[in-house]
């Protein structure tokens, strides 16, 4: 027993989640079955409480003219009771007149049948198929006879009997029952307009301490969501009832002017009947249509009347819902098209023709209340007119399922209301990190991301023939051929080259040449091969979340080929805006890196710019780099070697006063250093030294000077030069016997200088007299036969 007792609070908790299904179906079906019985008590209270809607306006209106709750509730209610007897009385009227001429429209329609059957075509086809038809009921009814009448003829002996007339009156109704008759079917609407009324005094009466007392019973103590929640549904509802009621004026007025002016009549009585018809969803028009069609056929001997008002009604539907609606609430109510059909059944079976009004504002409260209660979030769901997929998540979900022709239908939608960068920024790139994050969870397996990536490939080209044919189509000028001057390069897998796709189709539309290659181009035999004339920007798409690595390696292949291209890294699985992608960048030792393509693109248009300004820069072959490699593994230059090259570039930096000298080597292994700052400028001067300045040099295999970098255009936006606090670069390269650049020697200051023809000269003399002196392994006594005093540097 008490292992038992021990035992039963661990069970306990799990109960409420496993049956809370059950006892939300439970509830619900309760309630339906609570309303259904208490309908009687129920409807009036509805319909009070959405006249006290539309009253409320009126009794805060009175009531900052300082007049008394009491009489500004009694003065609204009693003029909402004159509006409707008003509108009763009208009405009523209307229908006696009506009843009045019936007499007369019933000869004008039975004129019109005739006519019907006389001029038909074919000589008379309904009086030739109406005469068939009654003599085929008199061969039934005779055969009837017949089959009847032997067995009479038999039992009277063959004589035939006059039938007796037999008449049953009712008696004569007495007094109580002729009243009861008549004031009976009077009595339920009585009592529902008494019980309305009263209804309505009291919630605008008590309005206020009503609020608080259903926030009370429905918050269960989150007073914030009970709150958003009376708020939200009194807004919807009093927004739908107010712009519902200004459509239906504007849809019954002028259809009771234009049947007046036709002929029609009666038409004030269908003028209002259209007005309050209306309210009820998509049938209320037609309904409110049949009265004053048949009228037209019973008034007018002809058919034009008839037309006319056929056509009066089409042309005050198209109007009311293209026009009117739109403007006025549009889809104010949050409900779709197919749950107010299906509320208008529902409510009409709950509580019969007061419900088929009642539908759309109490369903409008149904939809509030699952938006704030988790039990009931399935009605928001089902009924409300909201997406319950965001863009993303509908983009992928078409993706995933292979769905070209969807996922096609939904992007150029999306074009033809924003750009096509706006379409990738904000739907194409994040449907693809919903794969890719699948991917991390092992939730999708390799043939879904292949599937997910090929069919967002082809999205792109489909969306990019479509911008194209309407550019095309407003004349205006086609995208010009362009030198493929920026490479999209995938990082790793199928979504990365899905993403680079997208890049390369904005920057193309914008005039800018992009070619779009495979991750297989960033393996190490493939970069070597990689033909990089011409570009001007790499940029390197990733939506895994730690791409340093795989970055890092790329770049330093690509920055010796080629210093000047810019690189760029799309970390796709990133939050646009936030401060890692500086750290990023500066563990990447990439020129930027972004999470917003719009960002990309519009820094790597400005770099084009700049490219085109500065004309072409150079690079090194795939095969030159490898000669080069090879050249200065052949000098056997080994740590020892390398270090004994520190006191010579000391020696440069003294014999032009500048306070940094260094000696680069293709390999990119740390190079060796001279400088007369402290300690810490040389670390910072030292740490990742991968210079576009030195590359620049190597692969133009010339000399290279800049006295002011901040104003060179090939260097003035290349963070790794002026993070460092370079200010005057001049390099000279250093060229073995055969030819071969295998590194450069050059001078650095943190101040802008001038640097003359005589100190370039003395700089190009040092590197080859360095370079001597390495091939001859005589590094210790490069310098001796230069005499340093003939050198004088310039301040």
């Amino acid at each position: 027993m008490a292992e038992l007792a021990s035992a039963s609070p661990q069970r306990t908790p799990a109960m409420p989640a496993a049956s809370s299904p059950m006892l939300t179906a439970g509830s619900i079906v309760l309630a339906i079955g609570g309303l259904y019985l208490g309908r009687e008590i129920f409807v009036p209270f509805a319909l009070a409480i959405l006249l006290s809607f539309v009253l409320t306006p009126l009794v805060n209106w009175l009531r900052r003219w300082k007049v008394p709750r009491i009489a500004a509730v009694l003065i609204a209610v009693s003029m909402a009771f004159i509006v409707v007897t008003g509108i009763a009385l009208i009405v009523g009227r209307q229908l006696v007149q009506l009843a009045s001429n019936l007499p007369n429209y019933q000869t004008t329609i039975t004129e019109k049948i005739h006519s019907l059957q006389t001029s038909a075509p074919g000589g008379g086809v309904v009086d030739a198929v109406t005469t068939t038809m009654q003599d085929l009921g008199r061969e039934l009814s005779g055969d009837e006879k017949k089959s009847g009448a032997a067995p009479s003829r038999l039992g009277a002996g063959g004589q035939n009997q006059e039938p007796v007339t037999v008449r049953m009156e009712p008696p004569q109704p007495r007094p109580l029952e002729l009243i009861r008759s008549v004031i009976g079917p009077l009595l339920a609407p009585l009592a529902t307009s008494g019980l309305v009324v009263i209804f309505v005094i009291f919630v605008l009466l008590e309005r206020e301490d009503l609020r608080d007392r259903f926030i009370k019973l429905a918050g269960a103590g989150d007073l914030q969501k009970s709150t958003q929640a009376i708020n939200d549904a009194a807004s919807r509802v009093s927004r739908y009832l107010l712009m519902q009621l200004v459509v239906n004026l504007t849809y019954g007025v002028p259809i009771g002017v234009a049947l007046y002016f036709v002929g029609v009549p009666n038409a004030i009585l269908w003028g209002l009947l259209a007005a309050v018809l209306r309210f009820i969803p998509y049938l209320g028009p037609f309904l409110a249509a049949i009265f004053p069609v048949a009228l037209a056929i019973a008034v007018d001997p002809g058919w034009t009347m008839l037309f006319w008002v056929v056509g009066l009604f089409l042309t005050a539907e198209l109007i009311s819902n293209n026009v009117i609606e739109p403007w006025l609430y549009g889809s104010s109510t949050g409900l779709s098209s197919l749950a107010i059909i299906i509320a208008a059944i529902f409510w009409t079976m709950l509580w019969g023709p007061v419900g088929l009004f009642l539908a759309t504002p109490l369903t409008v409260c149904l939809v509030v209340i699952g938006r704030y209660v988790p039990q009931l979030e399935f009605l928001g769901v089902l009924l409300g007119s909201d997406p319950v997929l965001a863009p993303e998540e509908q983009l992928y979900q078409r993706l995933l399922a292979g769905n070209l022709e969807e996922a096609v239908e939904f992007a150029e939608n999306y074009v033809d209301e924003c750009t096509s960068c706006e379409l990738y920024d904000n739907v194409g790139i994040p449907a693809l990190r919903l794969a890719e994050n699948d991917r991390q969870r092992s939730s999708i397996d390799t043939n879904y991301r292949r599937l997910v990536a090929d069919t967002a490939i082809s999205v792109v080209r489909e969306v990019d023939d479509h911008i194209r044919e309407k550019a095309s189509s407003a004349e205006e000028p086609n995208h010009m051929a362009q030198r493929p001057c920026v490479l999209c390069l995938a990082g790793r897998t199928e979504l990365d080259h899905a993403a680079a796709e997208m890049l390369a189709q904005v920057l193309q539309e914008r005039n800018i040449g992009a070619k779009v290659l495979p991750p297989i181009v960033v393996s190490r035999g493939a970069l070597e091969q990689l033909d990089l004339q011409g570009v001007d920007v790499v940029c390197l798409s990733y939506f895994h979340q730690q791409p340093q690595v795989y970055a890092r390696y790329v770049f330093r292949r690509l920055r010796r080929r080629a210093p000047h291209v810019k690189l760029i890294v799309c970390c796709w699985n990133l939050i646009a805006g936030t401060d890692q992608t500086e750290e990023l960048k500066s563990q990447m030792a990439a020129h930027a890196v972004f999470a917003s393509l719009k960002a990309c693109t519009e820094q790597v248009e400005a770099w084009i710019g700049r490219a085109a300004a500065r004309g072409e820069a150079p690079q090194i072959t795939a095969g030159a780099e490898q000669a080069q490699l090879a050249a200065l593994r052949g000098l056997g230059l080994d740590t020892a070697k390398r270090q004994a090259l520190d006191e010579e570039s000391r020696k440069v930096a003294q014999a032009f006063g500048v306070p940094i000298a260094l000696v680069s080597f293709v390999d990119d292994i740390q190079p060796s250093i001279s400088d007369s700052r402290p300690q810490e400028v040389q670390a910072g001067l030292q740490g990742n030294h991968e210079s576009p300045l030195d590359a620049h040099v190597i692969a133009a295999e010339d000399m290279l000077v800049s006295e002011d970098v901040t104003e060179d255009p090939r260097f003035a936006d290349d963070h790794r030069v002026l993070e460092r606090g370079i200010r005057f670069y001049a390099g000279a390269p250093l060229k073995t016997t055969s030819g071969h650049v295998v590194g450069c020697l050059c001078v650095i200051d943190t101040q802008p200088r001038e640097f003359v023809d005589r100190d370039r000269h003395r700089l190009l003399d040092m590197a080859n007299q360095l370079m001597v002196a390495i091939q001859s392994n005589e590094t210790t006594t490069v310098f001796s036969s230069v005499r340093m005093q003939e050198v004088h540097p310039t301040a």
